[in-house]
């Protein structure tokens, strides 16, 4: 380990505190948790350890806030905020048998008002023969850098590229299980893992002023990862399903009602027995579109990424692909990708950052909400209806694309000062992106300067 670039050390010292073991964190893990007795190596049982930022950001656009997650609490709006990458956190580790750790982490942002949320609460065991097994809540495993993404330190850049991340790092814990395999060739290791379970979280509709929050709730979440940890190169791959992403809020049961309400008109409209066959046939198919149409939110989605860090000299490349496949005709589905350039001069690092998410178009089938043309106000109910949800697939498109210029400078041991400038741009005045907006249309440029220092301890 000690030969590597200290980019790919700090990296894997970084993944051995987020608790996860992916990548190179198992091996610096094994390597953090003894210490040198005079009787040899022994078990190190209680460890103390820690992250944080200190961040400042400024966004020049007044109609458009910036966050990195849907979870976020507090945008950054037009002006100077803490509140984009300010972040503590304190995990405390403890083990009580060789191969047995309990680890327990809190985290608490300055976007949500510095409450403290409980990353990681879980029990890991070594089975041997490279098997171990995690139990408990755990650090999201779904995209390349999500196990990471609060770490500041760990990261080139100043934080993970919100144009693909945003999405995930609402997922920021996996309450499951996980079980890896790891096999260790020379300075190569590869690192197989498996992961299922859940997680809930809140949701923040940030599109409505003021903004409103609603209960998330991601049931039989399970994937696979694949990793290859080389001597100058980090590869991996991932997918991960989910069986129900559910949102649940107020708004969401008005609209449920409002449906359920129009449905029953509809099909009290078609006990005429004067009607024609062909309208009670038509009255019956749009009753049961309007049923269709209930919890427009709920999807099931995909999420698929294929990542890599490597160095070659001086040099660093990190790039990401991204796939999210909802699974619902009102969100529609992204790819996305993350390219940084990097290279080192002694301590400073100049980076440039490129991020794109492209989402294809919403297809959702509204053709019940179709005036029946037989009651003015039925008629009126369904076109306020069709106009939320063509307002409900505006703001559900989170396309965008972003670039960012940047210094590291690693001025101490285990302390960086970065300072990045990105530019982020939605497809159009009615394409809200991963921006906080509350009204269309919106100014779709916006600037973003940050200034942070990244610590681990």
């Amino acid at each position: 380990m000690l030969t590597k670039p200290r980019q790919l050390r700090r990296r894997a010292a970084a993944l051995a505190l987020a608790g996860l073991g992916l990548l190179a964190g198992a091996s610096t893990q094994a390597a953090e948790d003894v210490i040198e007795g005079s009787e040899g190596l022994v078990a190190k049982p209680l460890r103390f350890s820690g992250f944080a930022t200190l961040g400042l950001a400024h966004n020049n656009n007044a109609t458009a806030g910036a966050i990195t997650s849907f979870s976020q609490l507090k945008p950054v709006q037009q002006g100077w905020s803490a509140n984009m990458d300010t972040v503590l956190g304190l995990q405390l580790e403890w083990q009580p048998l060789s191969g047995t750790t309990f680890q327990v982490q809190g985290v608490a942002r300055a976007g949500e008002n510095m409450q403290p949320r409980l990353r990681i609460a879980a029990l890991r065991q070594q089975l041997g023969q490279g098997l171990s097994l995690n139990l408990g809540r755990m650090r999201s495993p779904l995209f390349f850098d999500s196990s990471i993404a609060e770490i500041g330190y760990a990261n080139l850049t100043v934080r993970p590229a919100p144009t693909i991340y945003a999405a995930v790092n609402s997922v920021a814990s996996l309450d499951g299980a996980d079980l890896q395999w790891r096999l260790n060739l020379g300075d190569a290791s590869l690192l197989a893992q498996v992961f299922g379970g859940r997680n809930d979280y809140t949701h923040r509709f940030n599109n409505f002023s003021p903004a409103m929050s609603a209960d998330a709730s991601l049931s039989g979440l399970r994937g696979f990862s694949l990793s290859a940890n080389l001597q100058n190169l980090t590869v991996r791959v991932s997918r991960t399903e989910i069986d129900l992403y559910a949102l649940r809020s107020e708004q969401v049961s008005q609209i449920n009602s409002g449906l359920n309400q129009l449905s029953g008109a509809l099909q009290q409209m078609a006990l005429n027995p004067l009607l024609p066959p062909t309208t009670l046939a038509s009255l019956k198919a749009k009753a049961q579109g309007l049923e269709a149409l209930r919890n427009p939110f709920d999807n099931r989605p995909v999420y698929t990424s294929v990542g890599l860090d490597g160095n070659w000299q001086r040099w660093r490349l990190l790039a990401e692909l991204t796939s999210m496949d909802p699974r619902n005709d009102l969100v529609g589905r992204g790819t996305g990708y993350s390219l940084t350039l990097a290279r080192s001069f002694g301590d400073f690092t100049p980076y440039l950052s490129l991020a794109q998410l492209k989402r294809s178009s919403a297809k959702l089938n509204t053709s019940a909400l179709a005036p029946t043309g037989m009651d003015a106000q039925l008629d009126g109910s369904l076109s306020q209806l069709l106009q939320g949800f063509d307002r409900a697939q505006q703001f559900a498109n989170i396309s965008s694309r972003s670039v960012g210029v940047g210094l590291r400078w690693d001025w101490r041991e285990n302390m960086a000062i970065k300072t990045q400038l990105d530019l982020v741009r939605t497809p159009n005045a009615n394409t809200p992106g991963p921006l906080a907006v509350p009204a269309l249309p919106f100014d779709n440029k916006l600037l973003l300067f940050s200034v942070t220092l990244d610590m681990v301890f």
